[in-house]
């Protein structure tokens, strides 16, 4: 009975399960970094027009988080100047902001907004999957690359999603969740119950 209990595993007690190719995690685990950084703006973007200051501030958040690390260090070469300047992209955001509030004439702010949170996710994605994933910068190029462009092609999904989203959420959906329904959704019952 008890050598049944360990059938399937190796000497240390652990499964005989394959490994994961060291590249497929890099790969990986820097184009899930960069989809939860963009997937969400896109999305709002596609369904209300707009990038809600929420996802603004979580991505402001994880980028100010990563260069205040860099400052803590203090020392040389810890990040490329391409890195500060990406990192500091969500804080430039606010500041432009807070100087030039949209009431006063600069009601294309949002524009601006919604430029720097799209296209800044996947160098964003690039810089953090560079500092955070170890195996990262030991992948070719092309599936450095790669990574980016998953980040790009989940951006535009959402995108898409948002904009089409009365093809698979109503209005309903929209409300159970806590968010306004936005314009031409789908009326009726939530497609998601349980």
């Amino acid at each position: 009975m008890m050598g049944e209990a360990h059938q399937g595993q190796g000497a240390e007690g652990k499964r005989n399960l394959p490994e994961i190719n060291p590249q497929l995690r890099a790969t990986a685990a820097a184009s899930a970094g960069g989809t939860l950084v963009i997937w969400w703006p896109a999305f709002t973007l596609g369904a209300y027009d707009a990038i809600f200051f929420d996802a603004v501030l979580a991505i402001w958040a994880v980028a100010t988080s990563v260069l205040l690390s860099g400052v803590v260090l203090r020392s040389r070469g810890t990040m490329p100047w391409s890195g500060w300047i990406a990192l500091s992209v969500p804080s430039m955001w606010i500041l432009l902001s807070i100087v030039a509030p949209r009431a006063h004439g600069f009601r294309y702010l949002h524009y601006f907004e919604a430029v720097l949170t799209i296209a800044g996710a996947p160098m964003l994605t690039w810089m953090l999957a560079r500092i955070l994933v170890p195996d990262y910068s030991e992948l070719p190029i092309a599936q450095r690359l790669g990574a980016v462009a998953v980040t790009i092609a989940i951006g535009i999904t959402a995108f898409l999603l948002g904009r089409f989203n009365y093809l698979f959420l109503t209005c309903a959906d929209f409300e159970a969740s806590g968010n306004n329904a936005p314009i031409g959704c789908a009326h009726g019952q939530p497609f998601n119950r349980l």
